[in-house]
């Protein structure tokens, strides 16, 4: 009975420490992707390919239809901003490898409506299955509604397929800002689900018309806004630290080795 035991204690043990590695391995694997420039502080869009109205720029504010006013400030002392005009939409998609129509699937408005033109920034990058990847943003909508105006975050996988979101817009997906809304800096996070050659990009847009451009900006992290910033939502997730992960598996081990020795 003893040696039974033993054998029992010891297969356990053995159980817990092949879990521990698995996880270790899983753990280690696993990445946040740095992007190039993904901070903007070279003062310039260097590490990035545009289409459209992009440009790097310090603290700006963003004047409404109505003359609200929304003063946007980068994390550190640059960031990206994209005004939704200068490149057709049907450009956007073609320089991204999107078919076309695709984002206008996304357009959803109850008043009706097709995008127009936009702009976009993008950038390729490696990345296995299970890192994630992300950055901050911030929308601004010049328009009112009936118009939309959505903005992107869109993940161009391996095998061609793209996985598309709607950051905000004025009255659709996403957060809906309303007439003259600003979102407040936000975060966008996508776990990679294939190994390969990756793009992020993201767009802003024009829906119905071609005037009173949303604008979008993006930083690594969350910035400042006024008058009012919500706080950010949905941040960058962070690989759990194998010391952590082992201190579970460690206890939940224990666990069970108590509860099989009350057994016997």
């Amino acid at each position: 009975m003893k040696n039974m035991k033993t054998n029992k204690k010891i297969s356990c043990l053995a159980s817990i420490a092949m879990a521990a590695g698995l996880l270790v391995s899983g753990s280690a694997s696993a990445a946040v992707i740095s992007l190039v420039n993904g901070d903007f502080e070279t003062g310039t869009l260097g590490g990035w390919a545009t289409v459209g109205s992009v440009f790097a720029t310090p603290s700006t504010s963003v004047t409404t239809y109505n003359s609200t006013v929304w003063t946007i400030g980068a994390a550190g002392i640059t960031m990206a901003q994209l005004n939704s005009n200068g490149a057709d939409i049907s450009a956007i998609e073609t320089a991204l490898g999107l078919a076309s129509g695709s984002l206008n699937a996304f357009n959803t408005n109850s008043d009706g409506g097709s995008l127009t033109n936009g702009a976009a920034i993008y950038q390729s990058f490696s990345g296995n299955s299970g890192d994630s990847v992300g950055a901050a943003w911030d929308y601004v909508a010049r328009d009112y509604i009936p118009f939309n105006d959505p903005s992107f975050a869109i993940i161009i996988n391996p095998d061609g397929s793209a996985a598309i979101n709607v950051l905000a817009s004025i009255h659709g997906l996403g957060i809906a800002v309303g007439t003259s809304g600003h979102s407040g800096w936000q975060t966008f996070s996508h776990t990679l689900t294939q190994t390969g050659n990756h793009k992020i990009a993201f767009v802003t847009t024009n829906d119905k018309d071609t005037a009173l451009d949303s604008a979008l900006f993006i930083d690594n992290m969350a910035g400042t806004c006024s008058p009012t910033c919500p706080p950010p939502v949905n941040p960058v997730p962070v690989p759990e630290p194998a010391s952590l992960a082992l201190l579970g598996i460690g206890l939940a081990g224990f666990a069970v080795m108590r509860r099989r020795k009350q057994v016997f």
